[in-house]
């Protein structure tokens, strides 16, 4: 109730500075068609789940560590001339915190690297999923479905050698 009597009391200044500040918003947004930001969306909670036992849960954890090393690929592989792709895992691995305290985090993306000749250099994005586990005792927790992407990397081309 509040918001609509103050809107109503300013409305006329809202007017006149309305059109300075959209062309002000405009003019920012189309200076920067090339600005990027890492970004980060959070991920849902997963449904508890309850096992015998902590080994039987840190066991989960390491099998869930296992099948996301084996989406890692070694290698870059080139999808079109002058860009590879290349599927990255980014964990630290089981950890273990405590008595009967273990997690997983992992970070599963592909990296994508292109000759940007105009710029003379090599530019790597990174997008990722990333989820995250823990075993308290016999309760696994965490979440799931988080995703995020970093900035591009600029690296120079390098020169062929002679």
């Amino acid at each position: 109730m509040e918001e609509a009597v103050a809107a109503r009391s300013c409305g006329s200044h809202r007017r006149r500075l309305g059109r300075p500040l959209a062309a002000l918003l405009a003019l920012s947004l189309a200076a920067a068609p090339g600005a990027f930001a890492s970004g980060h969306l959070p991920g849902f909670p997963i449904p508890p789940r309850s096992f015998p036992d902590y080994a039987a849960c840190k066991a989960f954890l390491e099998q869930t560590a296992r099948d996301d090393r084996a989406q890692a690929e070694a290698q870059p592989r080139e999808t079109e001339p002058g860009v590879t792709r290349q599927m990255l895992v980014i964990s630290d691995g089981v950890t273990e915190s405590g008595r009967e305290q273990a997690a997983y985090r992992a970070q599963i993306g592909a990296q994508f690297r292109r000759r940007d000749e105009t710029r003379a250099a090599i530019v790597t994005t990174f997008s990722y999923d990333e989820n995250s586990y823990r075993c308290q005792g016999g309760q696994l927790s965490g979440e799931s479905g988080a995703r995020g992407y970093y900035q591009p990397g600029y690296e120079p081309i390098p020169t062929p050698q002679r």
